[in-house]
């Protein structure tokens, strides 16, 4: 009887501590991702004056299947995304999570998002990362912003 609650104890620490590595695994790949969008959108604004406006608004994401429950998508073919092919952002393996890139120039006809707090008189950009990485149909949000050095995950943590 003792060996039953000191297996079931064990269990109880084990498996909320595996579930949350599990999750903190699958995680970087968005942190990577936005990270070397924001080095790619620092770039092309050094070559262009501006950065890259890769989706029409943040709800518009590539792919455009949302992966549910870990599982993976395809990236899409490089043809038909031709904005993310300019500014060089592609994986190169399916994802767990859809991307999204909006900018825009000081004054120009899209403003910022006000909840982002980014100033309408200087270049700007938001790059968003959202997935379900455990099937249970909440959608963790990851971003990245133009004016911030850190990511910002909607899951318990905040900017990081």
């Amino acid at each position: 009887m003792i060996v039953v609650a000191i297996v079931g104890v064990l269990a109880a620490i084990a498996i909320p501590a595996f579930s949350q590595y599990i999750h903190k695994a699958r995680m970087a790949e968005s942190v990577s991702f936005l990270a070397d969008i924001k080095a790619r959108q620092e770039a092309y604004k050094a070559e262009f004056g501006q950065f890259a406006n890769l989706s029409p608004d943040l709800n518009t994401y590539t792919p455009a299947t949302l992966p549910t429950g870990g599982d993976k998508v395809g990236w899409p073919v490089a043809a038909t995304i031709p904005n993310w092919v300019q500014l060089g952002a592609q994986l190169d393996a399916p994802t767990r999570f859809q991307y999204a890139v909006i900018a825009g120039i000081p004054g120009g006809a899209t403003a910022p998002p006000a909840v982002y707090n980014l100033p309408a008189t200087d270049f700007w950009f938001v790059a968003r990362a959202q997935g379900d990485l455990d099937g249970d149909g909440e959608t963790v949000l990851v971003e990245a912003l133009s004016h911030r050095s850190g990511i910002w995950i909607s899951q318990p943590g905040g900017w990081e």
